[in-house]
């Protein structure tokens, strides 16, 4: 017995030292953060749960009331680590702001729970001791402690697995060592301080889940500190140093009773100390310098993108001189050549009509594509304004409907404005760049449809504005939809109806859109059987944003 009771101090020891250690280490890189804090917030109650626990034990079975008072204290604090540990976990995947309900829930519940455990007998209604073992006596609210309990593990858990399923591999390992901290911590707790003692009335096994917390501590400092502060050779290192050091002031002061020994010895420990410092001092050196090749190799990565970047721009540049540039400048140049050179002196009028026409159809196809190109520079060049403000999207299609109007009915077309709503709320938009998009693909509509006509449908979704621009025209092939958003890219058929497209027009108006947080897509059965485009817009967007420069990546 007094084997397991010296066993037990040294464990207590080690256990205390190990992680006040640990939290002055996370708490000494940032004391600013509020997750280092809140971890030493949940050190501190851990701390005091084991202490007071180890303790309401030890005093043994003569001293009843001061076992009850340290009891108490173990499970006053019990909720209040669990609470902390709960704070833990949402900041240690960086979404406090998305759990900022259920944070306040797991305050209130944590609190509630401490003071009812404390200051009542709800909870805890008396102890005993049976064979040397500390029995607890459970009081009426011991099933809802116990469920408030599981809340607050489930509140832990979930935020971690839902990030988990969802984050990339980098992100996984941050959380997979604090999951397996929380896990053996729980598990080792819930065997043996919950289900043992209340189900099957066996006590003796109480330290088992007290001492699991090292694990806990352990874990957590390394999710920190690994992926937030600096690295984890740098906890290793100095829970060795640490460990070496505490072991050898046990040996000083317990096991060494001459005083010419203990005081060579403790000249050993400052000696050992000294270079411990000097071992952590030359990791955090090595530390520092692998952080600069990183970041300069996260530089040259960057450098490369942008060459690859840049690279890709010459190649599209070429594409364009080549193919999209060359064609209508070809035109013109042959047709003011022979027009300087009097080839059309003998030509009808009729003729010379022709002939100003194809010239002003190139110079339009020429004026399209270098406005286009402009415009998707800008977006090509990383950054773009816009202007958010409130905006009606019913304004907006009215406004491009009545400008286009007078094509539709020059062909005998008709244009249809539907709203399966009587009112709809305003967005936060850019209102030219979204009247640009409109305008847009109401105009292509008409171009490429000869019978019928177009319908453009406004409707709420949810939370989204959903406006459909149906046309009944030449539709487009299934391989065709699959790059019709991107730069260039037009069918041969649209091609021979429309010779002045340039291909950027859809492809603008997808960034557009994005960057309204939206989507856009297009839905058509094939060619001659119309075409569907599908526009999708939050109603709900930064509020507080008057002025955007938004990077599109």
């Amino acid at each position: 017995m007094i084997e397991f009771l010296l066993i037990n101090k040294v464990l207590m020891f080690l256990i205390n030292a190990v992680a006040l250690w640990l939290a002055f280490l996370v708490y000494h890189n940032n004391p600013k953060r509020e997750i280092n804090k809140l971890f030493i917030l949940m050190t501190v109650s851990m701390l005091l749960w084991v202490n007071f626990a180890f303790l309401a034990r030890y005093v043994g079975q003569g001293q009843i009331y001061q076992s009850l008072l340290f009891i108490k204290i173990a499970w006053f604090v019990t909720p209040l680590l669990f609470l902390f540990l709960s704070l833990v976990a949402v900041y240690i995947i960086k979404e406090e702001k998305k759990y900022r309900l259920l944070n306040k829930i797991v305050l209130f519940l944590g609190v509630i729970a401490a003071f009812i455990t404390g200051f009542t007998n709800l909870v805890i209604k008396g102890i005993k001791f049976e064979n040397g073992n500390l029995i607890v006596v459970y009081g009426k609210g011991m099933i809802p402690f116990l469920a408030a309990v599981m809340f607050l593990m489930y509140t832990t858990l979930y935020p971690l697995f839902k990030k988990y399923f969802k984050s990339l591999e980098e992100e996984k390992k941050k959380i997979e060592f604090f999951l397996i901290g929380i896990f053996i911590f729980y598990l080792a707790n819930i065997i043996f301080n919950i289900v043992l003692p209340i189900k099957f009335k066996v006590s003796q096994y109480y330290y088992i889940g007290d001492y699991s917390t090292i694990f806990l501590l352990g874990f957590t400092a390394y999710s920190i500190v690994k992926h937030e502060l600096f690295d984890i050779k740098v906890i290793l290192t100095s829970i060795f140093v640490a460990l070496i050091a505490i072991l050898l002031a046990l040996d000083i002061f317990v096991f060494t009773p001459e005083l010419l020994i203990q005081l060579f010895k403790s000249l050993l420990l400052v000696i050992f100390l000294y270079f411990g410092y000097l071992l952590i001092k030359s990791v955090l050196q090595e530390i520092e310098r692998r952080e600069e090749l990183e970041k300069l190799s996260r530089q040259l990565k960057k450098a490369n993108a942008h060459l690859e970047k840049l690279l890709e721009l010459r190649k599209e540049l070429m594409h364009i001189v080549s193919h999209q540039l060359r064609a209508p400048l070809t035109v013109i140049r042959g047709m003011i050549s022979m027009w300087c050179a009097g080839d059309f002196k003998n030509l009808s009028k009729k003729e010379k009509d022709d002939i100003k026409r194809k010239i002003y159809l190139s110079t339009e196809q020429l004026n399209n594509i270098v406005n286009d190109l402009l415009e998707t520079m800008k977006f090509e060049e990383g950054y773009f304004k816009f202007k958010f403000k409130p905006v009606s999207i019913e304004e907006l299609i009215t406004e491009a409907i009545n400008i286009l109007k007078p094509n539709y009915e020059k062909k005998g077309l008709y244009i249809k404005f539907k709203r399966l709503s009587k009112t709809f709320p305003k967005i936060q938009a850019d209102r030219e760049y979204l009247k640009q998009v409109f305008l847009n693909i109401i105009d292509n509509a008409e171009k490429y449809t000869f019978k019928g006509g177009a319908v453009i449908t406004i409707s709420q979704k949810d939370r989204n504005l959903l406006v459909e621009i149906s046309d009944s025209g030449i539709g487009i092939s299934l391989e065709d939809q699959k790059k019709i958003f991107k730069k260039f890219s037009r069918s041969q058929k649209s091609k021979k109806i429309n010779a002045t497209g340039s291909g950027l027009g859809l492809y603008i108006a997808k960034q557009i859109i994005e960057a309204h947080s939206g989507k856009i897509e297009v839905k058509s059965k094939g060619e001659n059987k119309g075409a569907a485009f599908i526009i999708t817009l939050p109603i709900i967007q930064a509020k507080k944003i008057k002025y955007s420069q938004m990077r599109l990546d």
